[in-house]
């Protein structure tokens, strides 16, 4: 016949390895949510480099700039030209706060990566890290209706 002590050890045992498990499950779903993560990351760094219209060419003082950064003065429709300029402002912020959304996501989830057995920890850095990649996500698409 065991001992109450003996039978109590044998529960605890079984709860852990049930932890590990859980814990086990959440990092994998880690591991693909940092892949949709580093992907955001690498379109709104490409968007941000190759920005819409693409960059004035001339040889003027302004080449290098965004062409939508600049309002024309040569006649055409100053309504229109200053509402692509305002498009194309909120473009580079929420390009911009996508990128860095997804690259915190980024980081919270190389935090998780370390081996950490607290089960409400590693649901903390993942319910964390897809919040900012669900953001992120949303921004990255506000950006591009922003760019047509």
């Amino acid at each position: 016949m065991r001992s109450l002590s003996s039978l109590e050890i044998k529960k605890d045992n079984g709860s852990s390895i049930e932890s590990e498990r859980i814990i086990s499950e959440m990092k994998k779903t880690m591991k693909s949510h940092v892949i949709v993560a580093t992907l955001i990351a690498t379109v709104t760094f490409a968007e941000g480099i190759t920005l819409p219209s693409g960059h004035i060419q001339s040889g003027s003082n302004n080449q290098g700039m965004a062409v939508l950064s600049m309002l024309p003065t040569n006649g055409t429709d100053r309504y229109m030209a200053a509402k692509a300029r305002a498009n194309f402002e909120s473009f580079v912020v929420e390009n911009s706060i996508a990128m860095l959304l997804s690259m915190s996501a980024i980081v919270i989830y190389f935090i998780a990566s370390f081996p950490i057995k607290d089960m409400r920890t590693v649901g903390t850095y993942l319910l964390l890290g897809n919040i900012l990649t669900l953001f992120a996500m949303l921004t990255m698409v506000a950006a591009f209706l922003d760019g047509l």
